[in-house]
């Protein structure tokens, strides 16, 4: 008679187990902290792209999962306090600016995409072209940089003068007024600004082929975030396999023309992306 009387709670126990790993990740949306920099994170939608590439990827991993995604853009010294103080529950940057603050052992990241600084030159000054074989081959130059910018450690170390500015639109509407002769930034960021500001004139800049600085730009969760990070993983994972992801990086850079080292190797390495990347 006593079993009998526990087999409904055994069946019901049964059923509550199944509803809780069905809905492992299901909450409130995850609040997320960037930075404005485009093309990786836009403040809104903009035709013909998105939200920004980054953005973009990580919306659809935590929509594979079943989340959404909830952002706020700040400056780059508020992304890490608001990571620390539990503002925000993940944030999308480089793991340089928790190195530099000393909080790196308190997060974890995964790494989105490979990208590299680049020197963007007016093709006046150079008609040439600019290439170098280190950084000290450069030190008769100006750089335009963005205050708080990861690449200003690389620069300052190897002793290039630079000029900061409060945000990387500004870097290039300073480079086309000529007040120095290099604006720093990555690839895919200054071929849309030169797109943008300059439609009439793109063929009148470049960018110096040798990158100077590549970076890992990541998804970083504080340590104790175990469980959301670990759907994301498995979100991401998911959009690789299924051609979302390699879809949002063409959409950036142009079909075709996705430079390889741009997907990082543990994405290059799943099923349905090796076929993708050339």
């Amino acid at each position: 008679m006593e079993l009998v009387m526990l087999i409904p709670r055994i069946c019901l126990t049964f059923i509550l187990v199944i509803l809780l790993h069905s809905n492992a990740y299901a909450s409130a949306p995850v609040k997320i902290v960037s930075v404005m920099y485009p093309p990786l994170t836009f403040d809104n939608n903009v035709p013909g792209f998105g939200e920004g590439m980054l953005r973009d990827i990580v919306t659809e991993s935590f929509n594979a999962v079943g989340l959404e995604a909830e952002y706020e853009l700040l400056p780059m010294s508020r992304n890490v306090w608001s990571i620390n103080n539990h503002v925000s529950e993940a944030c999308i940057g480089a793991m340089q600016w928790f190195r530099e603050s000393g909080d790196e052992a308190d997060v974890d990241c995964i790494d989105l995409v490979n990208l590299s600084f680049v020197a963007f030159y007016k093709v006046k000054h150079f008609p040439d072209g600019m290439n170098f074989s280190n950084l000290d081959d450069l030190k008769e130059f100006r750089f335009g940089n963005v205050r708080g910018s990861s690449s200003q450690r690389t620069l300052d170390e190897a002793g290039l003068t630079t000029d900061l500015t409060r945000n990387i639109t500004l870097n290039f509407l300073k480079l086309d007024a000529d007040r120095f002769d290099f604006a720093v930034a990555f690839r895919v960021t200054g071929e849309y600004l030169i797109t943008e500001l300059f439609p009439q004139r793109v063929a009148e800049f470049a960018f110096v082929p040798k990158s100077l600085l590549k970076m890992p730009l990541s998804m970083i969760f504080r340590k104790e975030k175990r469980v959301l990070k670990k759907g994301f993983v498995e979100g991401l994972n998911e959009i690789v396999r299924n051609g979302t992801y390699y879809s949002i990086l063409e959409r950036y850079y142009g079909k075709g023309r996705v430079p390889e080292d741009v997907v990082p190797e543990p994405l290059r390495n799943l099923t349905g992306m090796v076929s993708r990347v050339k």
